[in-house]
């Protein structure tokens, strides 16, 4: 509290002497009474714009980089780049004693620890996943498949389309994952569309009933118009492919007997 006081005094003082130097720096030999003058005045101005009490900016030297200066840097030789925490030191997330920056990584499960020179721990291999078997994959090892033709206007099977047919039954044996599909083209007129429905009809027909092969494994396609019109193409594909294995003709008037 005295030293307040002292310092009060001491700038009160200095008003004084400012203003009288002042003065007399400009002619006068004397000058109003200061009664009215706040003695504080001079104290608020330097608080506001210091002019006499102008500080150097800090510096507060920071070795490493790292954002944090030596004076509270528990890690003065930081390596660039490294996130620090507060206190400078290598931030370590997972606690494994080694910092992130050589961590490959970066959240080992405690159970794992303790790591590896590179941060890398050794987990315990579950008891549920000690007895896992393995299921390989569905595959389908049909690919392409000879097609059928016909004569034209045809949709009788000739000696060669059953031979044809008779190897494709052999390989939809042999690889039960698969199913076929059975595809005729034709032109957008009634009866053009009716006659690869017919063709399409009596491959799988012969399939199913001389080979013994089920319907669900056909996929049923008639009409398509990006092919030849006299042929009926097969191609294995997948068990899981949607699609329908019985079409209703489409124009029954037109069937050919």
């Amino acid at each position: 509290m005295k030293f307040i006081k002292i310092t009060l005094v001491f700038f009160i003082a200095l008003v004084l002497v400012q203003s009288n130097a002042q003065a007399q720096k400009n002619g006068k030999k004397s000058v109003e009474p200061l009664y009215w003058e706040n003695p504080l005045n001079f104290i608020y101005s330097e608080v506001n714009a210091p002019k006499r009490m102008k500080l150097p900016k800090p510096v507060l030297a920071d070795a490493d980089g790292d954002g944090i200066t030596d004076q509270f840097d528990n890690e003065p030789n930081t390596p660039a780049g490294s996130p620090v925490d507060v206190h400078g030191v290598s931030r370590d997330s997972d606690g494994d004693g080694v910092p992130d920056f050589k961590d490959k990584q970066l959240i080992t499960p405690t159970e794992c620890q303790p790591v590896n020179a590179d941060g890398v721990g050794k987990c315990p291999e579950p008891e549920c996943c000690k007895n896992i078997v393995v299921i390989p994959p569905v595959v389908c090892a049909i690919s392409d498949l000879p097609s059928v033709s016909f004569k034209a206007s045809a949709v009788t099977l000739s000696k060669d389309a059953q031979v044809v047919l008779n190897g494709v039954a052999d390989k939809m044996k042999n690889n039960p994952n698969c199913k076929v599909v059975v595809t005729g083209y034709g032109l957008p007129s009634k009866s053009s569309q009716q006659l690869s429905w017919d063709r399409v009809n009596a491959v799988i027909k012969y399939l199913h009933e001389n080979q013994s092969i089920g319907l669900e494994r056909f996929i049923f396609r008639y009409g398509q118009n990006e092919g030849e019109p006299n042929t009926v193409d097969l191609k294995g594909t997948l068990s899981s492919e949607e699609g329908m294995n019985n079409v209703p003709a489409p124009h029954p008037n037109l069937r050919k007997k």
